[in-house]
């Protein structure tokens, strides 16, 4: 906040409402999270319904068969916004009609049935209710005027209690259900939902219905609908349908992204030991998906970026993705999260396995790369709270890098410590014990302890119930006299020490024999010596990566130069090149530029160029570029990328623009270039860069960059061209790149009274609550930078905090307004501040009656 200059009486006025408010302000403790109560099993649900894509709704009949697990009067399902129609009910073998009455109140449907149902008595439900225009489910698009292109079609989206919005049910991820949908449109719209096809009915009205059963029972979530315009290839894989559906401008890219999808069956059944479990695999690429991919049961959802053209494949791959989803089907689909506390034996499973398919498919050092791309993405996403958190707002916060990255970091750990066939022996146990089936953390745990013998309980408590991680700092010395290597390892960290193996190993220029030792660490500080027949050439810390941690190294310099040019394992030469990029020594400068011209695996050639670009200085410049001829074009674009911190350097100037003027095979390096170039901010750079906004490419990359590109440029001239861009009728990536220049610039406070207000008015019309989530947040950020000068935008902002469906959104929104408020006039604050004084008196005032009665209540009982 920056500092107010008040009056007295204002100041001491301001204080006394600060400190009452805090005072006034009623203590709320996070609730804790746990599995769903289950008064009945939901056996299977059918949908027989009736899509309008033009009118976006859903006309729809529900069929819920269930059996009471215990007495149950009530049954209460799920269900929001829908417009119930009718219920009824059959209860009992054989089946008897009741009487029922019913309650919706929006986010529930009560259903009191006429006599109570006992336990294991079968109770079938009928409801015929109509879903319009759902805020979230089911997502309805075609054309309008600010998007004249969108075709019609509409998708579903479960995960993680969203199918209460297009179906009434049980929404919660420890049920289990089979499902069945046969859903009517027009005869030129088709239909995709889990499991088999059983028939596609033509009515002669121009209409049919496609019949979709899932036999197989899986999570509500689960549960997927698609209607839409497609072209549809269809395989086979083990006798079973493999199917692509994407649209049909875009037919001739579907194997491009989803060549590899027969091969990653292939693997995955084999290594897991219970081959896919499922009747049919189908992917579908759909307009604006909110993610990458949704692994519905049989039939993954995913974004139109996966596909790509020829170009884009020479550095661009759907595999990861693809390969992430599949795995889904197996960790997620067969077996399920029992609540979102353990939403990483879904995601750090699915996650895992995608980088187990780039080991098979693209080889060790691939794999190695990737874990360290996740490896950085844990430790700075796991610092503030454990992977298993059950003090979660809404279950979105779960969907993190704690379970992602960091959990797929678990499962390798353990695959590390066990070996690969304890580890696939344990995997195969987990699964085979617990499919279909709703797990927790704990039954991971059991499963590997049952299959291995060994006790693990230490290590889940450290990486799964802590947050963070260790951060290590390790020094080595020599003696020489008695020919032993000293090591101290402290834990710097300010939680208490983890628990854990960390490997040591020793090289010797004249030996062939790796000398090796093994410390469990347990303590914040320990010291050892290890013998040794000579004085080391290598020492190898954690070698085969086994640790999620930071470490920092002090060692000699020549044991440094051994580990960048003559280490095997990719990541300690990546580990070294970091601390040799630390340095601003000719003689360092050196050695980078000749392990740049050694070095073959693209990942450490990237790497060295990053180092390159740190250290600085002419002999960095020169290497780097002649780095621009390397083959690889993620390495090419790492070294473009570097050659963007050289400022004032006519030199680079020039051969980053020849690269856009001339292109490269890449767009990615293309892109690259503009964005490098344009941090350069040459004379004249704008107008350089306009013509470059026509230039195509996959996910626009490079109309993106030169969009960012203008606004580092930070000329007011540019605007009226900025603002265009944030328009609706543009593409997304493009409008979030606009925005994100206009937020740029408004850091540089160059713009006039009136320009200003239309920048603010073009923002505020981005939080459109229609908009998309990246649309509304770019425009946030864009916002925040123009600190007090966006409060137009405050009353938009205010309302996204309050109403906006997605959380993340919502957090934005608030930080975003508060920032605001933070540079207003004082004597705004302060009204401000009165408002919010009077709410928490309000609030007091509605909570004291409860209270009495609560206090009455209690002195009854004594």
């Amino acid at each position: 906040m920056r500092a107010m200059n008040l009056p007295a009486k204002a100041s001491g006025f301001l204080l006394a409402l600060v400190a009452c408010a805090a005072l006034c302000r009623p203590a709320v403790a996070q609730d804790l999270h746990f599995a769903a109560d289950r008064p009945l099993d939901l056996r299977h649900v059918r949908v027989e319904a009736k899509v309008d894509l033009r009118k976006k709704s859903l006309v729809g009949r529900a069929t819920l068969s269930l059996t009471a697990l215990r007495k149950t009067e009530t049954v209460r399902l799920d269900a929001v916004n829908l417009d119930v129609k009718a219920v009824e009910a059959l209860v009992g073998e054989p089946a008897q009609k009741q009487a029922v009455e019913w309650t919706n109140d929006g986010r529930s449907l009560e259903i009191a049935l006429a006599h109570p149902a006992k336990r294991g008595t079968a109770v079938r439900l009928t409801i015929d209710y109509v879903c319009a225009e759902p805020e979230r489910g089911l997502f309805f698009f075609g054309p309008t005027k600010r998007q004249p292109d969108v075709p019609y079609q509409v998708w579903s989206q479960g995960e993680t209690v969203d199918n209460r919005h297009w179906i009434p049910l049980f929404d919660h991820p420890n049920e289990r259900v089979s499902s069945e949908l046969l859903i009517r449109v027009p005869k030129d719209e088709q239909v995709l939902s889990n499991g088999r096809r059983v028939a596609v009915k033509d009515h002669g009205d121009g209409t049919h219905t496609w019949h979709w059963s899932q036999e197989k029972e899986h999570a509500p979530y689960l549960i997927t609908l698609v209607v839409g315009q497609f072209a549809i290839k269809t395989d086979t894989w083990r006798g079973r349908p493999v199917e692509y559906w994407v649209p049909p401008d875009r037919e001739a890219d579907t194997m491009r992204s989803f060549e590899n999808t027969k091969p990653m069956l292939d693997f995955f059944s084999d290594k897991i030991g219970v081959e896919y479990p499922w009747a049919k695999y189908t992917q579908v690429v759909v307009e604006q998906f909110s993610f990458g991919g949704m692994e519905n049961t049989t039939a993954t959802t995913l974004s139109e970026r996966t596909l790509h053209d020829e170009r884009a494949h020479l550095d661009y791959s759907s595999d990861g993705l693809v390969a992430h989803e599949l795995a889904h089907q197996w960790f997620g689909d067969l077996l399920t999260c029992r609540d979102w506390a353990h939403t990483w034996l879904n995601e750090g499973f699915a996650t895992y396995f995608q980088a187990l398919w780039t080991e098979k498919n693209l080889g060790r050092d691939e794999f190695l790369y990737d874990l360290l791309g996740k490896q950085r993405a844990a430790i700075r996403g796991g610092k503030k709270l454990p992977i298993v958190h059950r003090a979660y707002k809404g279950p979105w916060q779960q969907f993190d890098a704690r379970a992602y990255p960091k959990g797929a970091w678990v499962l390798h750990m353990i695959r590390r410590r066990l070996g690969d066939e304890a580890w696939w022996k344990a995997v195969r146990h987990y699964v085979t014990k617990n499919r279909n089936r709703a797990v927790e953390t704990a039954d991971f745990r059991h499963a590997l302890e049952e299959a291995t013998g060994r006790s693990i309980e230490r290590f889940f408590y450290d990486w799964t119930s802590r947050r963070a991680h260790p951060v290590l700092k390790i020094t080595h010395g020599w003696n020489a006299r008695d020919k032993t290597a000293t090591v101290r390892i402290q834990q710097t960290q300010k939680d208490k020490a983890w628990h854990f193996p960390l490997r040591i190993e020793y090289g010797f220029r004249n030996l062939s024999r790796v000398f090796a030792v093994t410390h469990n660490v347990t303590e914040k500080d320990i010291r050892f010596v290890v013998p040794l027949p000579a004085r080391p050439h290598l020492v190898r810390i954690d070698p085969t990566n086994a640790v999620l941690m930071e470490l920092t190294e002090h060692k000699g310099r020549n044991l440094w130069v051994a580990q960048l040019l003559e280490d095997d394992n990719p990541l300690l030469r990546i580990r070294a090149a970091e601390y040799f990029g630390k340095s601003k020594k000719k003689q360092d400068r050196e050695l980078l530029a000749q392990a740049l011209g050694q070095e073959a695996f693209w990942g450490v050639q990237a790497e060295i160029a990053k180092a390159l670009g740190k250290t600085g200085g002419d002999l960095a410049r020169t290497t780097l570029l002649k780095a621009l001829s390397l083959e690889h074009p993620k390495a090419r674009r790492e070294a473009v990328k570097a050659l963007g911190l050289f400022k004032n350097d006519e030199t680079v100037r020039d051969e980053l623009l020849a690269v856009i003027n001339n292109g490269d095979a890449s767009y990615s390096v293309e892109a690259e270039a503009v964005t490098a170039w344009a941090n350069l901010r040459a004379d004249g750079a704008v107008k350089a860069l306009v013509p470059l906004l026509g230039r195509k490419s996959h996910n626009h990359g490079i109309r993106t960059a030169v969009l960012r590109g203008i606004g580092q440029q930070r000329d007011v001239s540019a605007t009226k061209l900025l603002l265009e861009w944030t328009k609706p009728h543009h593409e997304r990536p493009s409008r979030s790149a606009a925005i994100d220049a206009l937020g740029t610039m408004a850091e540089a406070g160059l713009w006039d009274r009136a320009a200003e207000k239309e920048v603010v008015d073009a923002l505020t019309a981005c939080l459109d609550r229609r908009e998309h989530r990246r649309i509304k947040n770019a425009a946030g950020g864009a916002l925040r930078k123009l600190g007090n000068r966006a409060a137009p935008a405050l009353e938009a902002l205010d309302a996204m905090a309050e109403h906006d469906l997605n959380p993340n959104v919502r957090k934005q929104a608030k930080e975003t307004a508060d920032k605001i408020r933070s540079g207003q006039e004082p004597h705004i604050q302060l009204k401000r501040l009165r408002e919010e004084l009077n709410k928490l008196r309000r609030a007091i005032k509605k909570q004291e009656p409860v209270e009495r009665k609560q206090a009455t209540e209690v002195k009854g009982a004594k």
